[in-house]
Order: structure tokens, then C-alpha cells, then sequence
């Protein structure tokens, strides 16, 4: 039997509005939204942050490694360089390649590790090829006194002062003995002063350059 609408019309039978006043003739069911799945939080593995660059110091194996090769090669150059006559050429390829050293070590440490350092990372990695390079300059130093004799080693100390010293007449040179001790403090800290300051120098320049152009 066929319901009445609240106008009193007839239904008919499966219609879902009235016929007459439109009216709906029943509740459509509403459909509510699924909540959100949750994820249970226990199990789920965050994702591992990179791993932080090394800090350049003598406790980094690569970079040590890369200072001392480059201070060997250094040396060598310029104790190829040492064989031009004047102390004026001689003083600038002492620099020159102090700082070249030091410029290289940061391109070859970039290309080993693919880390780009900084000015500060360079001129550090810099400063430890000129460490290298002073200790290198030590040993050579040492060995020289060794086979040729403190004696002699003195007495040729004391003839290259003359020798620059011919200008001025007035100037008295000390006995041999009496150079010996203050001539090779002065060489070793002037070379670790030219070596360490001219490649942290030529160190962090390389950083630099390097780093604008990758």
C-alpha cells in the first residue's frame, strides 16, 4: 500500500520526491569521510642525515697525507729553483712555490675526497703542507750539518755573510763558532715562517678560486 505525502498525495512506489509538491520521501543516508590512515610511528626508520665533512687537522689521514706530498714536491722544486745564482730569484721561488704548495694540496684534496673547503678549511690544509714543508727543510738541514761537519757547515756560514757583507767594511763579522748555534735557529724559524704563513696564504687562495669555479 502506497504511503501519503504530507500534502496527501499518493507516493509512488520507489519515487523518492512527490510528484505533486516535490517534497523528499525519505532521508538520503549521509556518508561521513574516512579519517586520515595513521601511520604507526614505531618501527619507521627517519632517514639518516649526510654525514659532516671532516675537519681539516693533522687528525684527518687524507689530509695529511695530501700536506705532505705536496710539501715533498715543493721542496724538491725548489731546491731545483736554488740553483739560479741570484738570492733575489732564489727568495721569490722560495715563496712562489711555498704558496703553490699549499694552492695544490686544497685542488687535490678537492679531487680526492669531492669536499670544497673553505677559505678558513684551505688556508688550515695550507698551513699543515707548510708544517711539512719546515720539518722537511729541518731534516735537510740536520743531514747537511751531519755530513759535512759542524765545523765546516760554520765556516760556510761565516763566508756567505762576508761575502754579503763585503759592501759594508765596517761590519764585524763573529768567529764561525759563534754563528753556528744562532745561523740555523734563524734559518729554521725564518723557513717556518715563509713556508707556513706563504702556503696558508696560497691555501686559502686556492679554496677561493676553486670553489667559484665548481
Amino acid at each position: 500500500m502506497n504511503e501519503r505525502c504530507t500534502c496527501g498525495a499518493l507516493t509512488v512506489e520507489g519515487a523518492r520526491f512527490c510528484h505533486k509538491c516535490g517534497r523528499p520521501l525519505y532521508d538520503e543516508p549521509t556518508i561521513e569521510p574516512e579519517a586520515a590512515l595513521e601511520v604507526p610511528s614505531e618501527g619507521v626508520v627517519p632517514a639518516a642525515a649526510p654525514p659532516a665533512a671532516p675537519e681539516i687537522n693533522f687528525r684527518n689521514s687524507v689530509a695529511v697525507r695530501v700536506g705532505f706530498l705536496m710539501a715533498g714536491l715543493g721542496i724538491f722544486a725548489t731546491n731545483l729553483l736554488g740553483l739560479l745564482g741570484s738570492p733575489m730569484l732564489q727568495g721569490i721561488s722560495v715563496l712562489t712555490l711555498a704558496a703553490g704548495s699549499g694552492y695544490f694540496a686544497v685542488w687535490l684534496y678537492n679531487r680526492r675526497t669531492g669536499q670544497r673547503l673553505s677559505v678558513t678549511g684551505g688556508a688550515r690544509l695550507g698551513w699543515i703542507t707548510g708544517v711539512f714543508s719546515f720539518l722537511i727543510v729541518m731534516v735537510i738541514v740536520t743531514m747537511t750539518v751531519a755530513m759535512v761537519g759542524p765545523e765546516a757547515y760554520s765556516q760556510m756560514l761565516r763566508d756567505n755573510i762576508v761575502k754579503a757583507a763585503a759592501s759594508q767594511p765596517n761590519l764585524k763579522v763573529p768567529p764561525a763558532e759563534q754563528l753556528m748555534g744562532a745561523m740555523i735557529f734563524l734559518i729554521l724559524l725564518t723557513a717556518f715562517a715563509i713556508f707556513t704563513v706563504a702556503a696558508s696564504i696560497g691555501g686559502a687562495f686556492g679554496a677561493k678560486i676553486l670553489h667559484k669555479s665548481n
